[in-house]
């Protein structure tokens, strides 16, 4: 296997990465079969379900993300087409909630989704409490403080304040959301379009 830049990426890291990659796809398919709910509750589930399939080799996990951050590491976590997939994979959760959003707005809300995704996994592989309560809690959390936000929506500063977030986290991938109006329905299983990850 070839780095991004073009190098090759060690065995170890080769494993490593097939293993992280595999966990995306089973938030992908997480996503994809949860029944009908709140948002707050059904992305509690996926990043609690992600968390739970990365927690099958942490020691892994983290040799990766420690791997990711240098300068020569030769692939990228964050962006790409990792960040495509997970984001089109809260995208499609956005849409399909029962207290659904439109776009732009849902494809704004995912962007913020997948920001806070990365954070959280950041944050579980440096939880030194048992057995990572306190990641724990931290979700907990943000399920509770979401459902106290959801009937603010409405309200113009919380749409913009997400729109801000997903800007300063991850500035290439706020361009998906001009013209999102023409991209297909994620919940249509097709998104040949659907391109977050411009060089």
């Amino acid at each position: 296997m070839l780095a991004d830049g073009g190098g090759a990426l060690s065995q170890s890291t080769r494993k490593n990465l097939a293993q992280y990659d595999q966990c995306i796809s089973s938030v992908e398919s997480k996503i994809a079969e949860l029944p009908p709910g709140p948002l707050a509750d059904s992305y509690h589930l996926a990043l609690a379900f992600a968390l739970a399939e990365l927690s099958r080799d942490r020691a892994a996990i983290q040799a990766l993300f420690a791997s990711a951050m240098a300068d020569e590491a030769g692939f990228d976590l964050l962006r790409g087409k990792r960040a495509e997939r997970l984001t089109r994979a809260y995208h499609r959760l956005a849409l399909t909630s029962d207290d659904a959003f439109r776009d732009p707005a849902a494809l704004e809300l995912a962007i913020a989704l997948y920001a806070f995704h990365m954070l959280a996994i950041l944050f579980w592989l440096y939880d030194r409490s048992p057995e990572q309560a306190s990641t724990r809690k931290l979700l907990n959390l943000t399920r509770e403080l979401f459902k106290l936000m959801r009937p603010l929506f409405f309200l113009p500063m919380l749409p913009q304040g997400i729109a801000k977030l997903a800007e300063i986290v991850l500035p290439e991938l706020r361009r998906a959301s001009e013209g999102a109006a023409a991209h297909k329905d994620p919940r249509d299983g097709k998104h040949e379009d659907f391109d977050i990850h411009r060089d």
